[in-house]
């Protein structure tokens, strides 16, 4: 029986460069994609703002696919 892996996922969408989506096999290396690219497109995000970008994108997928709003598009997701 294979173990069940859980990838993180979250997604920018920016006028200047369109929906790109980052994907890590834990927070940390889903942070460490996320700030791999704000450094070149986003450099006034600090590491902060990155980490509760993530904690709000968490919120959001929680309240997106539960309850009366399942079926919204989530900001965080796992694959």
């Amino acid at each position: 029986m294979q173990a069940q892996v859980t990838m993180r996922g979250f997604h920018c969408v920016d006028p200047s460069h369109g929906r790109i989506d980052f994907t890590g096999a834990d927070d940390e290396e889903l942070f460490e994609n996320i700030k791999a690219h704000a450094a070149e497109a986003h450099p006034d995000l600090t590491d902060a703002q990155i980490r509760e970008m993530m904690a709000g994108a968490d919120w959001w997928r929680s309240m997106a696919t539960s309850g009366t709003n399942a079926g919204s598009s989530p900001s965080a997701y796992d694959k």
